[in-house]
């Protein structure tokens, strides 16, 4: 009888220990997340792909039984286990960047560097100019114009001349 009793007295506490929200790790970048295993309903938060604050951090979730390949973005495999991945959640499947380029001479062409290789080909990039000069009629080529390592602008004529007078805001998108 004292130990239903006793039962009675922490189930109460047990109950709501599992209703309280815990708050989530947050690494520094992938490859601090690379560096711990998860459990089922793990939650983390990662400041940035490749260095801390650099606009592409996201929140992950630990899916215990993936085997799925590791693509260093959506997809992360702990160092220390075989089963076991670090899915990020949804919406959280694009890459940003400011890139800033100087406008030369002759040059309609410019290729804008993503600061890392990617394990796939982004489906596409949406690209600001943010400066006069870059703020010219642009595109981005059907054929090779995205790479898993960045994409090309090419322009309709030579933007304004000048070093480091172009400012593109970009986003790369997965699916």
């Amino acid at each position: 009888m004292k130990k239903l009793v006793l039962l009675f007295l922490l189930f109460p506490t047990l109950l709501f220990a599992q209703l309280v929200p815990t708050v989530p790790n947050t690494y520094g970048t992938i490859a601090d997340l690379r560096m711990q295993s998860g459990f089922p309903v793990a939650m983390v938060n990662v400041s940035g792909l490749i260095t801390v604050n650099d606009g592409n951090g996201g929140s992950y979730y630990w899916e215990p039984s993936s085997t799925a390949t590791d693509d260093g973005f959506i997809t992360i495999k702990a160092a220390a286990t075989e089963t076991g991945r670090w899915i990020r959640t949804g919406n959280s499947n694009t890459l940003k960047g400011t890139t800033t380029l100087s406008g030369a001479a002759l040059t309609t062409t410019y290729n804008v560097s993503f600061g890392v290789t990617l394990p796939f080909v982004p489906r596409t990039v949406i690209y600001t100019p943010r400066t006069q000069a870059a703020a010219q009629v642009s595109w981005i080529p059907i054929t090779g114009g995205i790479t898993n390592t960045g994409f090309t602008i090419s322009y309709l004529t030579v933007p304004i001349l000048g070093t480091n007078n172009m400012l593109i805001d970009w986003v790369a998108i997965k699916q």
